[in-house]
């Protein structure tokens, strides 16, 4: 009996001492962390299907009857073929998420394999924004294609990489990017970015804000992954006579915000705008429903459209004062028909005018309802058209200044009757010929 006495302690110290490390090293991902991390990720591949391993962004219910290119272009004169670039996931990969360039065929000129365990192993990050914040199958967000073919991308909350036409990794930068990727004319980018504020600064910084929660922060980048400026977007918002915001969002801790695109004012449109400045950026937090204009050198607010749009996503500058706003405008349901669906608004600051690009009410040219749950791009096309993204309806179409639609792609759909999201669809002004020459 005596033996056993200190054997059992023993084992019992092994066993705390094995927890506390077990603990430690999924806290600060020591070895074996991202073995098992991996493992997991095969294992849960293997019993449900790679597409049950995606993110919580992978699947929808499909509503659109839709699956590559319907073009008709022959409706209006001034629609014009271009090269699209898709974020999604995919049925060639297995579902895996990446980024491909179509023509107004459908057909696929070129495709990114985004292998996001070949370029972060583990998670850098050491914060507690755990989840599925650090995991290796977070999806691509945000992108910007380089005419030579290198492409630059957002691995939701994990970081900003720079991949080349091979898809190799040029730089990465570990922090946790999200969302948007918006090139200024300087030729440096401003990307979304968080980081996690603990209770003692918090108090500091922002008091009478409860809680833990990250601070979305506004990161400008150069084209060889160095970090030029960081502007703390809440502090902004906190240090302005809309503050009372943050407390409104407060269920959604620890995510205050939620800023999902930014967008500098270029120099030739700085006109105009008389409230604003050449390189002003444009900011939508989608918690707390705000857009808003902000002065990056003295980090103030100079203007800001609370209330008027609701869970908003891509405001930007067109010209002639106005800015244009994806306008979710979700009530919690997959379609969101009691609020008329999404839509594409503008607003011009400098006289508070409001109009609907898309769709407007009473229009005979069969203006078509759709919805985004969340996600949502429009792109003012050369042609005063409008590429739109139906994120969660895994649709991306084409619209002329009249209303019609004139040019769609949908995503290929599950088994299960369910379609991937498309987080972005972007036209870019590369001849096929270019693309082709990129793989030679």
């Amino acid at each position: 009996m005596k033996d056993r006495i200190p054997r059992a302690l023993f084992l019992l110290a092994c066993l705390f001492l094995a927890f506390l490390y077990g603990f430690a090293a999924s806290q600060f991902q020591w070895f074996p962390h991202g073995f098992l991390a991996k493992a997991l990720f095969d294992l849960r591949t293997a019993a449900t299907g790679p597409a049950a391993a995606q993110s919580l962004h992978h699947k929808y219910p499909a509503r659109h009857d839709l699956a590559g290119v319907r073009s008709n272009r022959g409706v209006t004169p001034d629609a014009r073929p271009g090269i699209t670039l898709l974020t999604s996931y995919w049925p060639e990969d297995g579902w895996k998420p990446g980024v491909r360039l179509i023509d107004d065929r459908g057909t696929t000129l070129h495709h990114w394999t985004i292998d996001i365990p070949k370029i972060w192993p583990t998670s850098p990050h050491r914060d507690p924004m755990a989840g599925t914040m650090n995991q290796a199958f977070n999806y691509v967000h945000g992108s910007y294609l380089f005419p030579n073919g290198d492409l630059l991308v957002n691995i939701e909350y994990l970081g900003l990489a720079r991949l080349n036409v091979r898809g190799e990794v040029l730089w990465r930068l570990d922090r946790r990017t999200h969302h948007s990727v918006h090139r200024a004319e300087d030729g440096n980018f401003w990307v979304c970015s968080c980081r996690w504020i603990e209770r003692p600064e918090a108090n500091q910084r922002f008091p009478g804000l409860r809680g833990e929660f990250w601070d979305d922060i506004a990161l400008l980048v150069s084209p060889d992954g160095q970090v030029l400026k960081e502007l703390s977007m809440l502090e902004v918002l906190f240090r302005s006579r809309h503050r009372a915001l943050l407390w409104y969002s407060s269920d959604q801790q620890p995510d205050r915000t939620h800023m999902n695109d930014i967008e500098p004012l270029p120099s030739a449109m700085a006109a105009d705008y008389p409230l604003f400045k050449a390189g002003d950026l444009l900011i939508s937090m989608r918690n707390v429903s705000l857009v808003m204009v902000v002065d990056p050198a003295g980090q103030t607010m100079r203007w800001a459209a609370p209330a008027i749009f609701s869970e908003q996503h891509d405001p930007d500058f067109i010209g002639d004062g106005w800015i244009s706003v994806f306008d979710n405008r979700g009530d919690g349901s997959l379609e969101a028909k009691s609020r008329g669906g999404s839509g594409l608004l503008a607003m011009q600051p400098h006289t508070g005018a409001l109009k609907m690009i898309y769709p407007r009410p009473g229009n005979d040219t069969g203006e078509r309802w759709f919805h985004s749950i969340q996600g949502g791009k429009a792109q003012m096309l050369p042609s005063g058209g409008w590429l739109i993204t139906e994120s969660t309806a895994g649709r991306v179409f084409e619209v002329d200044q009249a209303g019609h639609t004139v040019w769609e792609w949908g995503q290929q759909r599950h088994d299960d009757n369910m379609v991937s999201e498309v987080l972005e669809g972007t036209r870019y002004p590369f001849a096929p010929e270019t693309v082709k020459g990129w793989t030679r």
